[in-house]
């Protein structure tokens, strides 16, 4: 399996897209994927690191015209020209390659540059967390605490598969190995760390020591750690030695270590939130960007941490008041442990690359029976290109067809239409049309879905349920010859297969009491 990723690192976008795409890759690597990352070569690149960690690298050009860069907007900006361009040069790169997911994480991109790469890539996944863009792909991870599930609907289409939530945070794996088991009492605070991100252009890190070194603090043993590429490296060693017991790391590959051993954090929000919370460190947290204050404010009413409030409203003295207080509430601080771990279990990668190169697991397939707000999943499914490839009619189905012919099936005794779940969202759609004594069946699978080998369990379980209401019957099925994959599924479950009148189709028949073979 090939995966590549697409994401950028740099001083001004920062570290996060890049750290939680590496932890992925080396989940993804980890389970036998061949994973591939394309960047931008920007001119205070980071993308050592992706070399550092063993995964081939693509270099897009930083080359840009002036005329250009004045018309550059918002996130456009941090891709440094237009998603259009940056769409065809990542075109031109995998233009030969057999790629089974696209995975994309980058502010500046969304559906207009997915659609470009649709046919270089049998899926699209992308990771976001600001759903302010429409896009067009199969999965969308957004591990941001929100209390909006359904803020993407209206940005995704309606069989997009939606992972929402810091369960699928993507975390190293030092972060499951190093999950906090010992219940601290948290009656005597000695240990501070503090991590501001791997850039922290803003010198937050100077800011928090400063607030340290009130002589009420001095006896805390402080743990401060900041990236290779701070560009304020020089100031915040130097404040480092004016503390009596402070050790400054950098870019340090024992994080989660680091944090399970402390009792407090100072830190921005962001990727490094779903760090602490993983190891149980009870945190002070300060907003650097705009994108992370509404997940932060969230987690922040439902006690999982402390506020402090956006980077341009915190001063030294209200980080000091701030940590005293906390300190002073052993309590808190214990259940904000307990309940950070509960929330957020370290195991997300695993999760997620589980999904993408095994698929969900089919022990956990459920057969539910469609309802009416399912309509628009059905067209969409039926409009699928290779569901009308394999159809004998081939037409494109009008929604107002649709729409008539799913209300009447759906209210007709003959008629079962069956929507097989998974704990990712709905795998697929079996029908059972009855007439006389034996029944058609039809199934699809929904495209994010397929090529995991899926096709039999779901008929397994559809012709189960149809067991719990027929102990006995006969059922049909009408493939195209050319439909190779449908009948080896067809096949493998005991069906018996006979030529039609017509040389572009065959009928698999299968009677009598079903016992499908395993």
């Amino acid at each position: 399996m090939l995966i590549i990723i697409r994401t950028d690192a740099s001083q001004q976008i920062g570290l996060g897209h890049l750290t939680r795409c590496l932890s992925l890759a080396e989940g993804l690597r980890d389970i036998g994927a061949n994973v591939e990352f394309i960047v931008r070569n920007h001119v205070e690149s980071l993308n050592s690191q992706i070399i550092k960690k063993g995964f081939k690298t693509h270099l897009l050009p930083n080359i840009i015209s002036s005329s250009l860069k004045k018309n550059l907007k918002g996130y456009e900006k941090w891709l440094c020209t237009k998603q259009i361009i940056d769409a065809n040069e990542t075109a031109q790169i995998i233009a030969d390659w057999q790629i089974d997911w696209l995975i994309v994480d980058h502010y500046a991109i969304d559906h207009n540059w997915e659609k470009i790469l649709k046919p270089y890539t049998k899926k699209i996944m992308v990771i976001d967390d600001l759903a302010n863009r429409p896009h067009d792909c199969d999965l969308l991870l957004d591990q941001n605490y929100t209390h909006d599930h359904g803020r993407y609907n209206n940005l995704l289409s309606s069989d997009t598969i939606q992972l929402i939530g810091p369960k699928y945070a993507l975390l190293r794996k030092e972060f499951l190995e190093n999950r906090n088991i010992l219940n601290k009492t948290y009656n005597e605070i000695k240990r501070i760390f503090i991590f501001f991100g791997g850039v922290d252009s803003v010198n937050l890190t100077t800011r928090v020591l400063n607030a340290l070194l009130n002589p009420n603090l001095t006896n805390l043993k402080l743990c401060v750690v900041i990236g290779v590429s701070n560009p304020h490296s020089k100031t915040i060693k130097a404040q480092v030695s004016k503390h009596p017991n402070a050790k400054l790391y950098v870019q340090v590959d024992n994080m989660a270590e680091l944090m399970a051993k402390s009792d407090i954090s100072l830190g921005s929000g962001g990727s490094a939130t779903w760090e602490r919370m993983a190891v149980g460190l009870p945190s002070i947290v300060i907003t650097i960007a705009d994108n992370q204050v509404d997940s932060t404010k969230s987690l922040a009413q439902d006690n999982y941490i402390n506020w402090l409030g956006c980077e341009k409203q915190v001063s030294e003295k209200k980080i000091y008041n701030e940590l005293l207080d906390v300190i002073s509430k052993p309590q808190l601080l214990y259940e904000q442990s307990n309940k950070c771990q509960k929330l957020v279990r370290g195991n997300g990668v695993k999760i997620i690359s589980r999904l993408l190169t095994i698929g969900p697991d089919i022990k956990t397939l459920k057969v539910n029976k469609a309802k009416a707000s399912d309509s628009i999943l059905y067209w969409e499914w039926a409009n699928d290109h290779d569901v009308r490839v394999n159809a004998f009619n081939q037409s494109y189905i009008e929604w107002k067809s649709h729409q008539e012919w799913f209300n009447k099936h759906l209210n007709n005794l003959d008629t079962t239409l069956l929507l097989i779940d998974s704990e990712f969202g709905p795998v697929g759609q079996v029908r059972f049309d009855k007439s006389d004594f034996y029944f058609i069946i039809n199934y699809s699978i929904s495209r994010q879905f397929r090529g995991l080998g899926l096709g039999k369990a779901i008929l397994i379980e559809a012709i189960s349920y149809l067991q719990s209401y027929w102990e006995e019957f006969t059922l049909i099925a009408y493939v195209k010859e050319r439909n190779i994959a449908s009948r080896k599924i067809f096949t493998r479950l005991g069906f018996s297969e006979k030529c039609t009148s017509s040389s572009d189709g065959l009928i698999y028949r299968f009677k009598l009491k079903f016992d499908p073979v395993m």
